[in-house]
């Protein structure tokens, strides 16, 4: 048998039938539960291969990836993102909170904005004297707000994801048709066509 010197470690073990594996695993393994990295760097235990705080990062049991620092990515993170389906009930909970009221009619106006992400816009009438009387008010309410607290967009009503008619597609100053409604929260446009 070779010379060794005392503590030296191969880099990996000779076999399983060797001396020298033995003491290996013995002395703190990438691959031995409980034990530390042969580094010595580890957040806790070793979970071989697959575990947090190895270098070869790993899986978790929601089906995410660990990255070399025990950090989990992709899969199962939190709350899902964006706005829910229109027909989600979600939104109808929502109307029904704030005592929605249709007022009826139909109007034309342009989408001033549209946040795709969260299910949300603004539109802008062509006329507003043109609108029923409860939704005017609604808007001067929401204008002198808004000039208190110096933001700009006048005359604006705000609509969400299920006020689009189905199939239809919102983008940025496109011309639209819509009916009005009132709220605990102000004027609001639904039935929302392009």
């Amino acid at each position: 048998a070779p010379q060794v010197a005392p503590g030296y470690r191969p880099a990996r073990p000779a076999g399983p039938a060797g001396p020298v594996a033995t003491g290996w695993a013995s002395q703190g393994s990438w691959s031995g539960k409980g034990q530390s990295s042969p580094k010595g760097n580890s957040k806790g235990p070793s979970k071989g291969f697959a575990g947090k705080g190895s270098v070869f990062g790993g899986y978790s049991a929601k089906g995410g990836v660990f990255n070399a620092k025990g950090k989990i990515k992709g899969k199962g993170k939190g709350k899902p993102k964006g706005a829910p389906p229109a027909n989600s009930e979600y939104w109808q909970i929502k109307m029904a909170s704030e005592n929605r009221e249709v007022l009826g009619g139909t109007y034309t106006g342009t989408i001033a904005s549209y946040n795709i992400k969260f299910g949300w816009g603004f539109i802008s009438p062509d006329n507003t004297e043109e609108l029923p009387e409860q939704a005017q008010m609604k808007i001067l309410e929401a204008n002198s707000h808004a000039e208190a607290e110096g933001k700009s967009g006048m005359n604006l009503l705000y609509f969400r994801k299920p006020d689009i008619t189905q199939g239809v597609e919102v983008e940025k100053e496109k011309l639209c048709t819509f009916s009005v409604y009132v709220d605990d929260k102000g004027a609001g446009a639904c039935e929302v066509t392009c």
